[in-house]
């Protein structure tokens, strides 16, 4: 969904307001071009629909929130991963068949999907080696923190691809909403100007809007000589 205009969000909104009073000012020229109460309800509507959205900044917010917990959720398996595949390779070696039942032990370079599936296979291992491993400090209280991580971080993984998506649905949706706001607003513009049009430039010119980021017309430099 692309946006239809250049003007920024908080000025369409300002304008909204702007031109609803305005109309209300200029009701009787308005009615006579089919304004009724109706389609001022629409333009109220229009308008608040974009006041009560959610910023662009503030759905950048939350993903970056899931993005965060899910990024504290890897760091901290990780950590327990790696004093594990310490823990088993000071006892069987890092060239031995039982510390590569571990599973790999790059773990920064394994994406998140992939760490969470070497963390299952770790906690199967380190339960069937905790005898052996116990003279390292393995315990079952640290399978099971090594379990509970790994929930940790498979429930984070879902919760940030389920925030992304979100995210790029209300922003798809916010666009759709502003472009509504901004035709109706282009709308009534159009039929201001042309209800004032060489009779009355004082009005005319309230309902001058140019698609630019302010509303003004965008200043062309002179030509260098």
């Amino acid at each position: 969904m692309a946006r239809e205009f250049k003007l920024a969000d908080a000025f369409l909104k300002q304008k909204a307001d702007e031109f609803i009073n305005l109309i209300d000012r200029d009701i009787v020229e308005f009615t006579d071009r089919g304004y009724n109460p109706t389609k001022k309800t629409e333009f109220t509507n229009a308008r608040d629909a974009v006041d009560n959205f959610p910023s662009d900044e503030q759905l950048e917010a939350i993903k970056i929130e899931f993005t965060a917990q899910k990024d504290a959720a890897r760091n901290a398996l990780a950590k327990t991963m790696r004093t594990i595949l310490n823990m088993a390779q000071n006892v069987f070696g890092f060239a031995s068949a039982k510390y590569k039942e571990f599973g790999g032990s790059d773990l920064s370079r394994q994406s998140d999907a992939e760490l969470v599936r070497n963390a299952r296979i770790m906690t199967v291992t380190a339960d069937k080696y905790l005898t052996e491993l116990a003279s390292e400090g393995l315990t079952a209280d640290k399978i099971t923190t090594l379990s509970n991580q790994r929930d940790i971080l498979d429930i984070a993984i879902d919760a940030q691809a389920k925030g992304i998506s979100d995210r790029d649905v209300a922003t798809e949706n916010r666009v759709e909403t502003l472009n509504i706001l901004y035709r109706l607003v282009m709308k009534y513009a159009g039929i201001g100007q042309d209800i004032f049009y060489e009779t009355d430039e004082a009005k005319y010119n309230d309902y001058v809007i140019y698609d630019t980021p302010s509303g003004e017309p965008e200043v062309v430099p002179p030509p260098v000589e």
